[in-house]
C-alpha cells in the first residue's frame, strides 16, 4: 500500500464508502472517496489480568509483523538492558524469529505466529510491551491499537513517539522513548521499580475502561451504517462516476 498511489487501488475507490481508524488515513482517502468515517480502535472487553505475579523478574513482550527496521536500531539497547538486569528482564517474542535470535540473553521465549486470543493472553502475561516505530509517512498513519491492547492487559507500553505520543500520557499511562539510550535507561528503571511499572499499567487499563471500549462507540457506528444503507442509491451513483466500467450497462459477460 502506498499513500502516493492510493487513487489506483480499487479497495479505496471501487467501494461505496470507507471506514478507517485515524485522521491521517481519513486525509489520505478523502480525495478519492469522500464517503468515509473515522472510528478509533477500541477494545471489545478487558482481558483478565495475569501479570506482575513474579517479583524476581519482568517480561518484555514484542509481537508484530515486518518490524525489522523499527527494532534494529534498538537491539544494542535491549541487550545492554538485559545484561544490566542480571536475569530480572525476560523476553517474550511472538512471530519475529530474527529479533529472538538477536537477543543476547538466555531469558527469552519464542512463540510462532498465533491467533488473536493467544496474542492477548501472552501480552497479558507480560509486564512491558515494546512498540518501536521509525518515523515515516506510513507509520504516522498507523493507529494506537497496540497501545490500547497493552493497556487493556495492564501491560506497560514502552513506545516510540510515532503513532503513540498523541494517546500515551508519558510517565502516567505509558512510557515514550526517542533514542536507544532512553530505551535502555527506562528498562533499567522499570526492572528496578516494578511497583512504579504496575502503577503506570493500572492507569493505562483505567484509561481504556473509561474511554476506549467498543460499546461506547456502537451508537455512532450503527447510525453511520444505517445512513449508508438509506443513501445507497446516491452512493452507488457516485461509485459509478468514479468507475463507469462497474455500471451494469458497461459490464459484459463471456467472450
Amino acid at each position: 500500500f502506498s499513500v502516493l498511489r492510493v487513487e489506483d487501488n480499487y479497495s479505496f475507490t471501487g467501494v461505496h464508502a470507507l471506514q478507517t481508524s485515524t485522521e491521517a488515513l481519513r486525509r489520505t482517502f478523502a480525495p478519492v472517496n469522500p464517503n468515509l468515517a473515522v472510528f478509533r480502535n477500541m477494545m471489545r472487553e478487558l482481558p483478565p489480568v495475569a501479570n506482575f505475579t513474579q517479583p524476581d523478574h519482568m517480561t518484555l513482550f514484542f509481537g508484530a509483523f515486518n518490524r525489522l527496521n523499527d527494532w534494529k536500531p534498538c537491539l544494542v539497547a535491549l541487550n545492554q538492558a538485559a545484561q544490566a538486569a542480571q536475569g530480572r528482564l525476560h523476553f517474550l517474542i511472538v512471530y519475529d524469529r530474527t529479533l529472538f535470535d538477536a537477543l543476547d540473553t538466555p531469558h527469552k521465549r519464542f512463540v510462532p505466529q498465533c491467533d488473536y486470543e493467544t496474542y492477548l493472553s501472552l501480552l497479558g502475561q507480560s509486564e512491558i510491551c515494546f512498540m518501536p516505530l521509525q518515523d515515516s509517512d506510513f507509520t504516522r498513519s498507523k493507529s494506537d491499537l497496540k497501545f490500547i491492547e497493552a493497556a487493556a492487559c495492564r501491560t506497560v507500553a514502552l513506545a516510540s513517539p510515532t503513532a503513540y505520543a498523541g494517546t500515551i500520557e508519558n510517565g502516567r499511562t505509558g512510557l515514550i522513548f526517542e533514542t536507544p539510550d532512553e530505551l535502555c535507561n527506562i528498562l533499567r528503571r522499570l526492572v528496578g521499580a516494578p511497583e512504579s511499572a504496575r502503577a503506570i499499567a493500572d492507569a493505562a487499563r483505567d484509561y481504556v475502561a473509561r474511554e476506549r471500549m467498543l460499546g461506547m462507540q456502537l451508537r455512532e457506528r450503527l447510525d453511520w451504517y444505517r445512513a449508508l444503507w438509506e443513501n445507497r442509491a446516491v452512493l452507488t451513483g457516485q461509485l459509478y462516476q468514479r468507475h463507469p466500467e462497474l455500471a451494469p450497462d458497461r459490464i459484459t459477460i463471456g467472450p
